[in-house]
C-alpha cells in the first residue's frame, strides 16, 4: 500500500519536472482568434498545432482529446500573446513545444517538426514522451 502511495507521488513529481507547453502560432483573444480564422480561412496564415489540436472546432479535436487522456503526456497550450518571454525567447518559429529543464526553457519541437504528425495527435504526444 505504502510502495503504491510513493509509486503514485513519483509519477506526479516525474509529470511535474517534464512537462510541456506548446505555443499556439495565434493571439488568446476573441479579435485574435477572429483574425487568425480570416488569414486561414484566406490561406495566408497557419499554425500546424492548432490544426492538430482544436482545427476550427472551438472544443477541440475528439483525437487529441483521446490521445492526451490515453498517453497522459503532461502539456498545457498557450496562444503567443499568453506565453512567458522566456519559453518564446528559445523557439526559432510559431508554432514550438517548449519544456522546463532545470530552471531553462528548451525548445523540443519546432514547426516543422509539428506540422510532421498533421493528423496524427498520438503519434506527436508518443514522441513528447518519449524525450
Amino acid at each position: 500500500m505504502v510502495n503504491d502511495h510513493l509509486t503514485q507521488i513519483e509519477f506526479a513529481i516525474g509529470m511535474l519536472m517534464s512537462k510541456f507547453v506548446g505555443i499556439y502560432n495565434a493571439e488568446g483573444s476573441l479579435i485574435g482568434e477572429l483574425r487568425y480564422l480570416w488569414k486561414k480561412l484566406g490561406n495566408r496564415t497557419s499554425c500546424s498545432l492548432c490544426d492538430l489540436t482544436h482545427g476550427l472546432n472551438p472544443f477541440g479535436k475528439s483525437s487529441w482529446r483521446t490521445a492526451c487522456r490515453d498517453l497522459g503526456v503532461p502539456i498545457d497550450l498557450l496562444h503567443k500573446n499568453e506565453a512567458k518571454p522566456e519559453q518564446l525567447s528559445v523557439i526559432d518559429s510559431l508554432p514550438a513545444i517548449v519544456r522546463l529543464e532545470g530552471d531553462c526553457w528548451v525548445q523540443v519541437m519546432n514547426s516543422n517538426e509539428i506540422a510532421s504528425y498533421r493528423g496524427v495527435p498520438r503519434e506527436l504526444l508518443t514522441r513528447l514522451k518519449q524525450l
